[in-house]
C-alpha cells in the first residue's frame, strides 16, 4: 500500500511537469526543434548517466547473483510482452509493437528511483539496454524496416547500450571514479524525471485530442499495454518469490510503464503516421497515472 501511495504521488508530480511542458508548447516557447534538443540531452547524456551510477557500487557474489537474476526476469518480461502483442496486433504493427515495450527508461526509471531509491535502478539496467536492442531489431522489422537498417553495429551507437556497457565494466573491474566526477554523474542524474516529463508534456501539446482519445487503437494498445501486460507480469513474477521484493518490484514497474515514446520515433524512420503513433503513447501515459499504483497493490 505504501509503495502505490509514493508511486501515485510521483505520477502526480510528473504530470505536473508534463503540464509545464504542455503549457511551453502552447505559448511557443519551446517548439518542436527545441524538444528534439532536449531529448537528445535526455537521451545522450542523462539517461546514460543514470544507468552508469547504478552501477556504481562493490563487486560482491551477492550483488552480482542479484544482477544476473534481474537480467533473467527482464528478459522473461520482455519475451512474455512480445508475444501477447504478437498474438494480438499481429496485424496492425504500429501497435504490436506500442504493446510489446514499454517506456521503461523514460518514464520507468524516474518512477523506480523515487519508489525504491537510486540504487534500485541497477535491477532494470539490463532490461532497458535489452529493450532497446529489442526495438531496433525486432522492433524495427515489425515495423518493415530494411535488412540493412538492422545492422548490429548500429547498436554499439545506442546510448543506453552503451552505459549498460560501461557500468557492467566498472561494477567488475571495479573502477572507483572520483569524487568530482561522481557528483557530477549524480546531478546530471537526478534531472531525469523532470526533462522526461517536460519532452512529453511538449509532445502532448503538438497532437490534436483526436489522435489519443478517437483513436480505438490507442485504446486498445493501451488496454495490453497497461493491463494484461503486467497482470500477467506479475503472475510470472509471483513465481520468483524467493527473489528480494525491491528487485521484482523494481522489474514491475518497468514491464507496467506504459507505451515508449520510441514508438512514434520508429514509425516516423519508417515513414508510417508519427502523429497517431505519438497519440497512443501519450493516451497510455495518462491511463497510467490510474493504472500503474493499482497493480502495484497486487505485487
Amino acid at each position: 500500500m505504501e509503495q502505490a501511495g509514493v508511486l501515485l504521488a510521483q505520477l502526480i508530480t510528473m504530470f505536473l511537469y508534463v503540464g509545464a511542458g504542455w503549457c511551453l508548447c502552447r505559448a511557443r516557447l519551446v517548439t518542436t526543434q527545441n524538444n528534439a534538443a532536449l531529448t537528445n540531452l535526455l537521451l545522450y547524456v542523462i539517461l546514460p548517466c543514470v544507468i552508469v551510477r547504478s552501477f556504481l557500487r562493490p563487486a560482491d557474489p551477492e550483488t552480482t547473483r542479484s544482477l544476473l537474476w534481474s537480467l533473467l526476469l527482464g528478459a522473461l518480461a520482455l519475451a512474455l510482452s512480445m508475444g501477447v502483442s504478437f498474438l494480438l496486433f499481429r496485424r496492425q504493427p504500429a501497435l504490436n509493437f506500442g504493446s510489446a515495450f514499454s517506456n521503461a527508461g523514460f518514464m520507468g526509471i524516474p518512477l523506480i528511483t523515487a519508489v525504491l531509491g537510486e540504487g534500485a535502478v541497477f535491477y532494470i539496467a539490463g532490461f532497458v539496454a535489452l529493450l532497446n536492442i529489442l526495438q531496433w531489431t525486432y522492433g524495427q522489422a515489425l515495423l518493415g524496416a530494411p535488412k540493412k537498417d538492422l545492422r548490429p553495429l548500429a547498436l554499439l551507437k545506442n546510448p543506453l547500450v552503451l552505459a549498460f556497457l560501461l557500468g557492467l565494466l566498472l561494477y567488475f573491474l571495479p573502477v572507483e571514479l572520483p569524487g568530482i566526477l561522481e557528483t557530477a554523474v549524480g546531478a546530471v542524474a537526478a534531472c531525469n524525471g523532470p526533462v522526461a516529463m517536460v519532452i512529453l508534456g511538449v509532445l502532448l501539446g503538438n497532437i490534436p485530442a483526436r489522435k489519443m482519445f478517437l483513436s480505438p487503437g490507442a485504446w486498445a494498445a493501451s488496454a495490453v499495454r497497461l493491463c494484461l501486460i503486467p497482470l500477467l507480469t506479475l503472475a510470472l513474477l509471483h513465481g520468483f518469490s524467493f527473489l528480494p521484493q525491491d528487485m521484482r518490484t523494481a522489474v514491475f514497474i518497468a514491464a507496467a510503464a506504459p507505451v515508449g515514446s520510441n514508438l512514434a520515433v520508429y514509425v516516423q524512420r519508417q515513414g508510417g503516421d508519427a502523429q497517431g503513433a505519438a497519440g497512443v503513447v501519450c493516451l497510455s501515459t495518462l491511463l497510467s497515472v490510474v493504472t500503474m499504483p493499482l497493480l502495484l497493490l497486487w505485487l
